[in-house]
């Protein structure tokens, strides 16, 4: 009896040794898979900042130039007889039409976020990093909102006021051959 109950004792020991096995294994198999998953989106997630990056920049430089103008416009509104029509044009052109939209990839970042795998980021300030990325790119998609809205309201002016001289482009590929046909004293609503 002692020999019976020594082999089932032994038995029942290596099946659970077996099962606890089987059940670390799959653990450490879906561990290694959500890594893997984690450090893919990752590294996508890195390659969405750098294209993010570059569109940022194009933004930002196509963004000073309408400044530039606005500023121009500005300064001269008093004087605009001392310019050319097509100095004019040009400014008002910028002005006006040198608006840009942040194109953002967040679907990458939705995923790692949706699935929980942002949860096994071991580095908080990664993490911390990301969120306030992707919040930051909320806030930039409502201040554009607002610029093109307001950008908008002058297209009767320009379409009645400004002529394309030809198709030129500049190097951010934006129309910039314009003169101005209309009365040079620019109505307040455009200041």
């Amino acid at each position: 009896m002692k020999k019976t109950l020594l082999k089932y004792t032994l038995e029942f020991i290596v099946i659970v040794i077996g099962i606890s096995l089987s059940f670390y294994v799959e653990k450490l198999n879906e561990d290694h898979y959500k890594r893997n998953l984690k450090n893919q989106s990752l590294k996508r997630i890195l390659k969405n900042i750098e294209v993010d990056t570059g569109d940022f920049q194009f933004n930002l430089i196509a963004t000073k130039r309408a400044l530039y103008s606005i500023d121009w416009i500005e300064k001269n509104k008093d004087n605009l007889n001392s310019f050319s029509q097509d100095s004019i044009g040009y400014h008002l052109n910028r002005a006006i039409y040198f608006n840009t939209i942040f194109v953002d990839n967040q679907e990458e970042y939705r995923g790692l976020q949706n699935s929980g795998l942002i949860e096994i980021i071991e580095n908080e300030n990664v993490v911390v990093k990301l969120q306030e990325k992707y919040i930051t790119h909320g806030f930039i998609k409502k201040i554009e909102d607002i610029i093109l809205k307001k950008a908008e309201k002058f297209d009767d002016f320009i379409f009645q006021n400004l002529k394309y001289q030809s198709s030129k482009t500049n190097d951010l590929g934006f129309q910039y051959d314009r003169t101005f046909i209309g009365l040079k004293k620019l109505p307040n609503p455009i200041f």
